[in-house]
């Protein structure tokens, strides 16, 4: 299973990642650069878009659009992107400022969801990363 994460916020981050890894078990977690470059060639599992505004729209949006299969949770700080999210289908839509608990029962309802839950392929790019970051 993997998961792809858009935020600006290296703490979010991380604790997106934590949860995804500890209610999931096997799961790859990839954190977008956020360089302005998109590629949507990949279809993930699960993406979860921690961006206000328009740019957090458009990426919602897109994979809506492109990938039927990946679950959306979308984290914002606008409670006018709801209707949004309900017209596109979106797993979950998540107001900031929100409670840590909110955002495990999302990850922990949508894991079930997912097609490829029993599936893992190890990268082993992200383990030599992950080694190296801890030197």
């Amino acid at each position: 299973m993997e998961a792809l994460v858009y935020t600006k916020d290296d703490s979010e981050y991380e604790k997106i990642r934590t949860m995804l890894e500890t209610e999931a078990g096997l799961i790859d977690v990839y954190r977008d650069p956020l360089n302005g470059h998109n590629y949507f060639s990949h279809e993930y599992d699960i993406v979860v878009v921690a961006l206000n505004g328009a740019r957090g729209m458009e990426l919602v949006l897109e994979y809506s659009r492109r990938f039927d299969m990946t679950l959306v949770v979308w984290i914002t700080d606008d409670p006018y992107f709801a209707g949004t999210a309900i017209r596109e289908h979106i797993y979950d839509f998540i107001e900031r400022p929100y409670d840590d608990e909110k955002l495990r029962e999302t990850i922990r309802s949508v894991i079930p969801r997912c097609p490829n839950r029993y599936k893992w392929v190890f990268d082993p790019s992200k383990d030599k990363r992950e080694k190296r970051e801890k030197r």
